[in-house]
């Protein structure tokens, strides 16, 4: 994941990867598992564990027909977000024509693994995964 994004979206990348170890010290994510068994309620289950740590004044789910998965306010601007095991689930969106060009730059993928090169350089990903290897690659000061 770019460093752009991490300074995008989290507020608190500190507080963020410490929440992070202190869930894996009281129930550790089994990778094997994760990757096989990841389903969409469970990155939404991890994003909103960590919600305070980012960028986002708020957030709403169930989003009107036709949208994606919720709709947030970050820096004062509506984005909307769509959920995914991986990012590759994404492109069913894009094929369906559920997005336009136009509105890639407003458009996030929330993923466990970002795991396509197809998806459109102006639509931002933010791979969990990522923040749990960095959380296990750092340790707190």
């Amino acid at each position: 994941m770019e460093d752009r994004i991490i300074q995008k979206y989290v507020k608190d990348l500190s507080g963020l990867l410490n929440e992070i170890r202190t869930s894996e010290a009281k129930s550790p994510l089994r990778e094997t598992e994760v990757d096989e068994l990841m389903y969409e309620n469970s990155v939404i289950f991890a994003f909103g564990r960590l919600f305070k740590y980012f960028n986002f004044s708020e957030i709403h789910f169930g989003t009107p027909k036709n949208a994606l998965d919720a709709v947030a306010v970050l820096n004062g601007q509506a984005i909307t977000i769509e959920f995914e095991p991986t990012s590759i689930g994404f492109l069913e969106h894009l094929k369906k024509n559920a997005l336009t060009p136009q509105q890639y730059k407003t458009t996030l993928i929330v993923c466990w693994k970002h795991d396509s090169n197809k998806i459109p350089s102006e639509i931002d990903v933010l791979e969990l995964k990522k923040l749990w290897e960095l959380a296990k690659a750092t340790t707190t000061k």
